[in-house]
């Protein structure tokens, strides 16, 4: 189960979204599942990071649809925490990102 695999990040959990799963760590979101798919979350600063090792990007509505920044996550990973963590605190890193960037936009857009 992912919850159990992430753990060791933080305080992990799942919730419906877009009929899929979102996966959050301490109420971030940082990866998706849909159609049994993980996705782990990138932004500019680590989207390099997934695309060296030549993952998909997650297309919401098929190839000819937008793409959002998240990456699919190959099934064998999912086996060894050592080869997914590193992956999956990257995209913790970049829901962390978003999330202050969207604080910031409310603060901003409150007075």
């Amino acid at each position: 189960m992912l919850t159990d695999l992430f753990a060791p990040l933080g305080h992990i959990t799942a919730r419906r979204m877009f009929g899929g799963w979102g996966i959050y760590c301490d109420g971030i979101v940082f990866g998706l599942v849909a159609d049994d798919v993980l996705f782990l979350k990138a932004d500019d600063l680590c989207r390099d990071v997934f695309e060296a090792r030549h993952l998909d990007m997650f297309y919401p509505q098929g190839p000819e649809g937008i793409c959002i920044s998240y990456y699919e996550i190959p099934g064998d990973w999912l086996e060894d925490e050592d080869d997914i963590l590193p992956y999956a605190r990257v995209a913790l890193d970049a829901g962390l990102r978003a999330s202050r960037t969207k604080k910031t936009k409310k603060k901003k857009t409150i007075k």
